[in-house]
């Protein structure tokens, strides 16, 4: 339990492992999409915590984190993409 004045963490303390691991394969830095599209990554969390698909994503992360299956059922896979595209756009 943080003090009353003690300065936030960078993220929230209930902040999801799933997503977290999600825009580590995809190459997103959590600070960095916070800082340059927060509005979008508060939409995509609070998607990713009443998601009824995350004992899937779960296991796809844990078998195979690069397969992109994830994208089928992921009601967030079009936010990512566009923040990974918007990160390393094509040439």
């Amino acid at each position: 339990m943080q003090s009353r004045n003690a300065p936030p963490s960078e993220k929230p303390a209930e902040d999801d492992d799933l997503l977290d691991c999600r825009m580590a394969m995809l190459g997103l830095d959590f600070n960095a999409v916070k800082q340059s599209d927060g509005e979008t990554l508060g939409q995509i969390m609070r998607e990713c915590k009443r998601c009824g698909l995350r004992e899937a994503c779960a296991m796809d992360l844990k078998r195979d984190p690069n397969n992109p299956v994830w994208e089928t059922y992921c009601p967030n896979a079009r936010a990512l993409i566009a923040l990974t595209e918007a990160k390393w756009p094509s040439r």
